[in-house]
């Protein structure tokens, strides 16, 4: 994942009743306790949600890392992925994901494997398809990727190797040192055709910043190719210290758009583009609509399409936040709240646990902190869908 740099800056105002929250510890409860956390920035409108209590997923009892955790659901299945390995470089680290089979109440399934940090799971014709996040490089037109397949929905993996190819315009840029350019992240999904589509960032062709791509396998993630740039650069002269736009996320929203939502850099804003002809072309990025800069930011954000229409995102740092819109395709993010408001990377996922009630999954601690845990919430989201866009 990134590298983090520095210490998480403290915030300075607090909005309603934001108190240190501790992480139990064991199977959820399910007490029903709800907490009030307030909004996410100075001038952002509160999200009418009821938390629980976070619980604890899987606690660092062995001096190894628990930090940017990634979430997956197939019916009561749910899958939390999380690196294990410090935040830099490594070949093929140990990475970790926690399993449960009764839909977030115990976590009692644990599975280690080297190359085994994964941003993104499919399942198709019955069997999972877990796509690593790091590439290792081949040439300047192709890298090697990792992805594990499992026939019995997560008790065994197994193991393979895809290729990415790039397009004949844009060259592989510069490396990450043993791994490749070009990073996997979240929104794999499936199409009506059979292939897998979603999304990658990294240094492709010129351009020095961060690129976030576009990208589709039509042989069950053995090949990838680029689809189309979805972002380059930097937004304006105002973020030339931005990093560029990179950790997207993309979903198919409420109005049939494709929505990406990216970063481009630490306590910066988040920028979303869209595309309205299945991702050949892609909107200019905006900021968020309707969110302050300081409510918008920072960090991994994942996009969720709540049954009944409702668009929420998950992302953070500094703590974690949600925003939603009611839309239910991000032309306005109506609302932004603090769910996490202790030491975290900012890095989360969200998925629908039931219908209206969402599990958020983060992280306790940072690199070199005390103790670190993956933790979970059930969170109950009280908004209703606006009339749909026209």
């Amino acid at each position: 994942m990134k590298l983090i740099s520095g210490i998480l800056i403290a915030v300075c105002f607090f909005y309603g009743n934001i108190q240190a929250q501790s992480v139990d510890t064991g199977n959820v409860t399910r007490d029903r306790k709800t907490i009030s956390l307030g909004p996410a920035g100075q001038d952002a409108v509160s999200c009418d949600l009821r938390m629980e209590r976070p619980f604890q997923i899987d606690v660092s009892r062995d001096g190894k890392e628990r930090q940017f955790p990634f979430v997956y659901k197939f019916g009561k299945n749910i899958f939390v992925s999380y690196s294990e390995h410090p935040d830099k470089v490594l070949a093929s680290p140990t990475d970790a994901l926690m399993i449960s089979r009764n839909n977030g109440k115990t976590w009692k399934k644990k599975i280690e494997n080297k190359d085994f940090y994964i941003t993104s799971m499919v399942k198709k014709s019955g069997i999972l398809y877990a796509i690593v996040y790091f590439t290792y490089p081949v040439s300047k037109k192709e890298e090697k990727m990792i992805y594990w397949t499992s026939k019995d929905m997560g008790d065994n993996w197994e193991k393979h190797e895809g290729q990415v190819i790039g397009p004949d315009s844009l060259a592989f840029g510069t490396h990450r040192g043993i791994w490749g350019s070009m990073l996997f992240h979240r929104g794999m999904t499936v199409t009506k055709d059979g292939a897998i589509e979603g999304v990658m960032y990294g240094h492709i062709g010129k351009e020095k910043k961060y690129t976030t791509v576009l990208v589709r396998s039509t042989d069950n993630c053995a090949t990838w190719n680029i689809v189309s740039v979805i972002a380059a650069g930097v937004p304006s002269d105002a973020f030339q210290k931005a990093e560029g736009y990179c950790e997207p996320t993309l979903i198919k929203v409420r109005d049939g758009s494709l929505l990406c939502v990216m970063r481009i850099g630490s306590y910066l804003p988040l920028f979303q583009s869209r595309s309205l002809d299945e991702g050949k072309t892609w909107s200019t990025p905006v900021a968020l609509p309707g969110l302050s800069q300081v409510a918008a930011q920072s960090v991994c954000p994942e996009l969720l399409l709540l049954k009944n229409g409702v668009l929420a995102l998950t992302y953070g740092r500094p703590y974690d936040r949600l925003a939603f819109s009611k839309d239910g395709s991000g032309y306005e993010w109506d609302c932004s709240s603090i769910s996490y408001p202790d030491e975290t990377t900012g890095y989360s996922g969200i998925v629908e646990s039931s219908p209206g009630e969402i599990l958020q999954v983060s992280d306790q601690g940072r690199t070199g902190a005390k103790q670190m845990a993956i933790w979970g919430r059930f969170i109950k989201v009280m908004l209703r869908p606006a009339r749909a866009v026209q």
